[in-house]
């Protein structure tokens, strides 16, 4: 089903601009920030939602007495921990739902700015070459449908090359 035109907005150059300034500003308050490899991150523990009191609770327990623990525990590097995890969760709380908004914001541009644009190309399609201002935008667009239906040709001569050895 197409569905065209479903925001209206605009945001300009200089606004934008100043978004990303801010964002960046953030980040650099945050320079020890990492990005986990995709393996990386499937092998570490997850904290979930009742991880954070569990986590409070070994620090108010070794904050209590520390008798009870490893010889190799450190309080002050846990205390460390804790702080930054809770600092972070405040952030998150404010960031994740942000950049939820904007990607679906950007997708539903997008699918306007697609829905539209397929338009533009049928018309261009049924031009006929008639109006040559037009025709190194008529080329770039049909590189996409080119493309798309090169891969879904090759898609189909593997299926049928699988069903025949079959």
């Amino acid at each position: 089903m197409k569905q065209g035109n479903r925001i209206s907005e605009t945001l300009s150059t200089a606004d934008a601009k100043k978004v990303v300034d801010l964002l960046r500003q953030a980040e650099a308050l945050l320079p020890f920030l990492i990005t986990l490899q995709p393996e990386e991150s499937k092998g570490l523990r997850n904290i979930g939602f009742d991880g954070v009191p569990f986590a409070q609770a070994a620090l108010d327990a070794t904050r209590a007495d520390q008798g009870f623990t490893r010889r190799s525990f450190d309080l002050a590097e846990f205390e460390k921990d804790v702080a930054l995890m809770d600092s972070l969760r405040g952030i998150q709380a404010v960031l994740g739902p942000l950049a939820q908004k904007v990607n679906d914001t950007y997708r539903l541009a997008g699918a306007d700015v697609m829905v539209t644009a397929d338009d533009v190309y049928e018309d261009l399609r049924q031009d006929n070459g008639e109006t040559a201002a037009v025709q190194t935008a008529l080329q770039t667009m049909k590189k996409r449908y080119a493309n798309r239906l090169g891969a879904a040709a090759k898609a189909v001569k593997a299926a049928k090359a699988t069903l025949a050895a079959a």
